[in-house]
C-alpha cells in the first residue's frame, strides 16, 4: 500500500520557542529512507535551526516525531514535509499552514491571572486595559482565524506582529 502522507504540529506553552512535528501518515512504502521539513516564512524566508546551511531540515524516518527550536516569537508558517528515498528523490510531498501563538498566549494568560488577583483590583478598573487586552485576543484570533479559514500565512503574520507588538509594549498599554 502507498503512503498516505500527513503530519501534524504542535507547540508548549512552557517552551514556546520549540516546535514538535509527528509524522501521522498511513500506509508504507519500503523506498523512503529520509524525510525533509521546510518552514516558510511570511516574508519568504525559511527558519532553520542555528547551524544549518540549507533551506531545510533533516529529519530521520526512523523518528515519528521531530522538534526544532525555531521561534523567537509568534510565527505563521507554511510546513512541508518530504519523504525521499537514498537517492534524494522526493517520493511524497504534504505541506500545510500553522500559527504558532503560544508567546502571546503565554502572555494574555498572564493578564487574566493579573486581573483576579486580590492584590491588583484596579487593573480591572483601567479602560485603557480591558481596550488593549480586547486588542489583543482579536489579533491572536485574526491570525488563527487566517490560517484555518484560507492558510494566509502573510495575514497571520501581520495579526501576529500587531500583537506581538502589544506585549513588547506592556507598560504602556497594559
Amino acid at each position: 500500500m502507498a503512503l498516505t502522507p500527513n503530519f501534524t504540529s504542535s507547540q508548549s506553552s512552557g517552551t514556546p520557542n520549540i516546535v514538535s512535528y509527528t509524522d501521522s501518515s498511513t500506509g508504507s512504502d519500503a523506498a523512503i529512507t529520509q524525510r525533509r521539513i521546510y518552514l516558510l516564512q511570511a516574508d519568504g524566508t525559511y527558519l532553520v535551526t542555528t547551524g544549518t546551511t540549507t533551506d531545510y531540515m533533516a529529519w530521520a524516518y526512523a523518528s515519528s516525531s521531530k522538534t526544532f527550536d525555531v521561534l523567537t516569537q509568534d510565527t505563521a508558517l507554511t510546513v512541508t514535509v518530504q519523504w525521499l528515498d537514498v537517492n534524494n528523490v522526493v517520493l511524497y510531498t504534504k505541506e500545510l499552514s500553522f500559527n504558532y501563538t503560544d508567546y502571546n498566549e503565554t502572555f494574555y494568560y498572564g493578564l487574566t491571572q493579573s486581573q483576579v488577583a486580590i492584590t491588583n483590583p484596579m487593573l480591572a478598573a483601567s479602560t485603557n486595559y480591558f481596550q488593549n487586552k480586547m486588542k489583543l485576543r482579536v489579533l491572536i484570533d485574526s491570525a488563527d482565524q487566517a490560517i484555518s479559514f484560507a492558510s494566509d500565512i502573510y495575514s497571520a503574520q501581520v495579526s501576529n506582529d500587531l500583537a506581538t507588538y502589544l506585549v513588547t509594549n506592556a507598560d504602556f498599554n497594559f
